[in-house]
């Protein structure tokens, strides 16, 4: 397959897919939730693939967020195709049958945090950070109210959702955002050598594994469906945007 944003690679029964915007800290536009929604598509599909890795490239950011200059619209149609091909990929790496393994190599914020806390293991290098400053912009994590919650505690999760503030790899880990924090020139081998693991075990067993650690999760979609789309129209978001752009402080209406 094609694609301008992210990398696909299929070796020994594993998948790769590198998010490869490293000029803007692998942040995710419209075209890479795309690219990413059709990478998982065609992993989902191909019964030789038996487990996945996702990383960034270069070793400054797994992915800091997504794009900032793409997050502003004018009306509700916008802002649902947005959240249409958001919710879609992350929809995607809980529901195909492949275990999913995050190797975070660096900045994990925002959208970069929750494909950590989606996917089914994690592994983060000890130079990774980990972050949800939407609060900081007016934004709303409503992917991560719903599916953080049966990844980390409620005083966690309200902690990183309300406080704004970047945690070290160890303390993502104390969270259960991650299962195991090494050297940064480990990060990959340790992922690699536990797909291939999970590929030595029996297919099914590890499909029926999968299928039930993620059962319940449409529920929580379907709120991001109903919920997200009037959000990101918020005033608050806009001015927030604006302000995170010209390096000031925003000053937030309420609404």
């Amino acid at each position: 397959m094609d694609f301008k944003d992210i990398l696909l690679d299929k070796k020994d029964h594993i998948a790769t897919i590198t998010m490869n915007r490293p000029e803007h800290m692998n942040a995710c536009s419209m075209n890479m939730f795309r690219e990413l929604g059709d990478a998982l598509k065609d992993i989902g599909n191909d019964d030789d693939i038996r487990a996945v890795v996702i990383t960034g490239a270069g070793d400054k950011a797994f992915s800091a967020g997504v794009d900032i200059n793409q997050l502003q619209f004018e009306t509700l149609k916008d802002s649902e195709a947005w959240i249409k091909d958001d919710a879609a990929m992350f929809r995607l790496i809980e529901s195909i049958p492949q275990p999913i393994i995050s190797a975070v190599n660096g900045f994990a914020f925002g959208y970069g945090c929750k494909i950590s806390i989606v996917s089914d293991l994690a592994i983060a290098s000890d130079n990774a950070k980990f972050g949800l400053q939407g609060i900081k912009l007016g934004a709303v994590h409503i992917i991560t109210l719903g599916r953080a919650r049966g990844v980390m505690s409620r005083k966690d999760l309200a902690y990183l959702l309300l406080s704004g503030e970047v945690f070290d790899a160890q303390t993502a880990k104390d969270m259960g955002l991650v299962n195991k924090v090494v050297p940064q020139a480990d990060l990959l081998d340790t992922a690699y050598d536990l797909a291939q693991r999970i590929v030595e075990y029996p297919t099914y067993a590890v499909k029926v594994i999968k299928r039930m650690l993620h059962r319940g999760m449409d529920d929580d979609y379907r709120y991001e469906d109903l919920l997200s789309p009037s959000l990101l129209l918020m005033e608050d978001l806009k001015l927030g945007r604006e302000a995170f752009l010209n390096k000031t402080k925003p000053e937030f209406k309420g609404y």
